[in-house]
């Protein structure tokens, strides 16, 4: 394995600049390679796409109009293979430094955008989320992480993992960036909502490390007295419905699309596949109707619950169980790590809606996110609230 390090695909670095000025004029960006740049070959982290794809033909809109607000685009940063993947782990081009805590992983799939904007060499990584590509890297690298509102940003020009669930997203040291690039990438501001409580997800916290679960508990209750919320503790799945359920409503609509994009191809191509990638794919086509009908059902019973207990309310969790792995750890400890982490990022998934990753503390010497996720739409809010001095 290649493991220098880099945050940059093979190729990717370069610089394109496209307007004098703008609003992010002065703003260095990191795109992670699931989005097109004219001129520039899409990699998704895989060798055949990266040295027999086809250059771009033009921009993805996200990439168009951060480069029309004045920002300007440093590179092409690496990403788990076609972003499947969430440590940063890629079996052909190597794992990024994780530049906070250089003895683990920086976390994926949107690793390199990770890296360059923890290392200070940009103010802002262009990453994509679709089941907590950019939140758990924001947690492991120390960053400020917001995956957007599900179809608040156009996709157009991303390659798609899972359309239903990716959604564009951002990394940055800090909120103001994120606000402006948010201003710069979305039709229009969404409306305020009158937020007075935060409530603790229970029974989501409980599958933290006992000192996360400490960070997010000092967290919570720091943040309430900062703003004057209400704060309040509650199990918010569904009654009858553990956190490990939430995985197994995710996987299937999930793992249905991931073979929808990628299915025929790798049929079809035999691309090489890093290890895991190709049984993952495989898998995926496997996933029946029955499967996806009950998936549905629980995705509609998730929104329910999470919208009640949302009322006049932003919730509080983990972003990750606990710190990054370190570098050397096994794929079978990081397939642990995942199936453990997994019921903390689905939730925003399955339900389409924003959550922020705030760094708030360490842990075992590395960095530790709490999160805050609101209704659909709340993407400026979250913004807002992390933006009031001493929450981060």
């Amino acid at each position: 394995m290649i493991n220098d390090g880099s945050y940059f695909s093979p190729g990717g670095q370069f610089t394109l600049t496209e307007v004098d000025d703008g609003p992010l004029r002065g703003v260095t960006v990191a795109v992670k390679d699931l989005y097109d740049v004219a001129g520039r070959v899409t990699g998704a982290g895989n060798p055949a796409l990266t040295f027999e794809g086809s250059a771009a033909r033009s921009h993805a809109v996200a990439v168009s109009r951060l480069l029309s607000a004045g920002a300007t685009v440093m590179g092409k940063t690496a990403t788990d293979e076609l972003a499947a993947g969430m440590f940063g782990v890629n079996s052909h081009f190597g794992t990024p430094w994780n530049p906070a805590a250089l003895d683990r992983v920086p976390g994926g799939s949107s690793s390199g955008a990770a890296s360059a904007v923890a290392a200070g060499d940009a103010a802002l990584g262009l990453g994509t989320d679709t089941g907590g590509s950019v939140r758990t890297p924001a947690s492991f690298c120390g960053l400020f992480g917001l995956r957007t509102t599900h179809g608040r940003i156009p996709l157009d020009g991303v390659r798609p993992m899972a359309p239903s669930f990716d959604t564009v997203s951002l990394l940055a040291r800090r909120t103001d960036v994120i606000g402006a690039a948010l201003e710069a990438l979305v039709d229009a501001a969404a409306p305020p909502r009158r937020i007075s409580r935060l409530v603790i997800a229970e029974d989501l916290l409980a599958l933290a490390d006992p000192d996360t679960v400490e960070l997010v508990r000092r967290t919570a209750a720091r943040w309430s007295r900062l703003w004057g919320f209400d704060l309040e503790a509650r199990r918010v799945c569904p009654a009858g419905v553990t956190p490990a359920d939430l995985v197994d409503t995710f996987w299937p609509l999930m793992s249905r699309q991931l073979w929808e994009s990628n299915g025929a191809w790798v049929r079809t191509e035999d691309p090489p596949l890093g290890e895991g990638i190709r049984d993952r794919i495989l898998a995926a086509g496997q996933v029946d109707d029955v499967q996806i009908a009950a998936a549905d059902a629980g995705r509609r019973a998730l929104s329910h619950a999470l919208s009640e207990h949302l009322e006049h309310a932003l919730l509080v969790l983990p972003t990750a169980v606990g710190p990054a792995p370190l570098r050397t750890a096994s794929f079978d400890d990081l397939m642990d790590y995942r199936a453990r982490n997994l019921p903390l990022v689905v939730p925003a998934s399955l339900c389409g809606m924003p959550q922020l990753s705030v760094p708030t503390g360490i842990v075992e010497g590395a960095p530790v996110g709490v999160s805050m996720l609101g209704m659909p739409g709340d993407d400026e809010e979250l913004l807002r609230w992390a933006a009031r001095r001493g929450a981060a």
